[in-house]
């Protein structure tokens, strides 16, 4: 298959830099040998313009809202002229916020009503600038896709102001839920299978019953780092415990990509700046290796 990489060096999200310097890790660890050891060619490489935004508060209710809004413009830009190209888009954080810019770019080529989004993180990331109380974008690009919020954060991307359906988005392995989340959950009757009922189930039944409540015919898999436990993963700038294994997390995403609908993949939060010992890139190289491996 032919992917590009698309590097997003982006912290505004989370403010808490380190997850800006992931991108360069990984081609210095061999990102682009490794899919070509697993059959794939890397048609393009390029990084994201990330513009300087010293206006933290310009919004007290969403932090760094111009640095971030403009950064998922660009990437919007580069997602969409992947997809036009007949490429992979797998893209690498940088924080959760770029998924703005990454399900905006899929919506020029796929309307809401054919898009399924797979969230695999401990969070939810559908507060909207209302409900949330650190006012950080990193736990808002959902509430914003659905046109949830505010829409300073989705005002002309893409080709519809709603990107997202709530019967098309599912979540795994979600165990931080903010109460104000729960209640959009709720209220959108949106699917989330909760680490509690992944444990209760096992990951590969769960995996399975939530690929067969997928109704559309492509998906985007958006993976945060921080879905692994805390006692096993944790070079991210907010580790939660009680998440799946190393080992269970390789089983969740081989078997969402063997689906054949996954078109496009976000792959975010590695902070490296969080990583003292290098196990932490280790591990996503291996589980970078693992989607690989299985993307077709």
């Amino acid at each position: 298959m032919n992917i590009q990489l698309i590097g997003v060096p982006l912290w505004y999200g989370c403010d808490n830099p380190g997850t800006e310097q992931a991108y360069s890790l990984f081609c210095q660890a061999g990102i682009e040998e490794l899919a070509a050891s697993c059959g794939h060619k890397i048609t393009k490489k390029h990084v994201v313009l990330v513009p300087e935004d010293k206006e933290k508060h310009f919004d007290p209710s969403m932090e760094y809202l111009t640095g971030t809004v403009e950064t998922c413009r660009n990437l919007e830009k580069s997602v969409s002229s992947a997809m036009a190209a007949g490429d992979f888009p797998l893209i690498l954080g940088g924080d959760h916020s770029l998924g703005i810019g990454s399900i905006s770019g899929i919506n020029h080529h796929i309307p809401k009503e054919d898009l399924t989004v797979i969230w695999v993180d401990a969070h939810t990331d559908i507060n909207t600038n209302d409900t949330s109380d650190s006012h950080h974008i990193h736990g808002m690009p959902l509430a914003a896709c659905l046109e949830l919020g505010s829409k300073k954060l989705i005002h002309g991307f893409g080709r519809e102001e709603q990107k997202l359906l709530p019967e098309n988005l599912f979540y795994i392995g979600s165990r931080s839920v903010d109460d104000g989340e729960w209640e959009i959950l709720r209220e959108h009757n949106i699917r989330a299978f909760t680490m509690e009922e992944v444990k209760e189930k096992g990951m590969e039944s769960a995996v399975k019953e939530l690929l067969s409540l997928v109704k559309t015919p492509y998906i985007h898999l958006s993976f945060d780092v921080d879905f692994m436990d805390a006692a096993e993963y944790h070079a991210t700038g907010l580790p939660i415990p009680d998440g799946p294994s190393v080992a269970d997390t390789h089983k969740c995403l081989s078997l969402l990509l063997q689906s054949g609908k996954v078109g496009s993949m976000d792959f975010v939060e590695y902070s490296p700046k969080h990583d003292q010992d290098g196990s932490g890139l280790k591990i996503c190289m291996e589980l970078l290796k693992t989607c690989f491996e299985t993307i077709s």
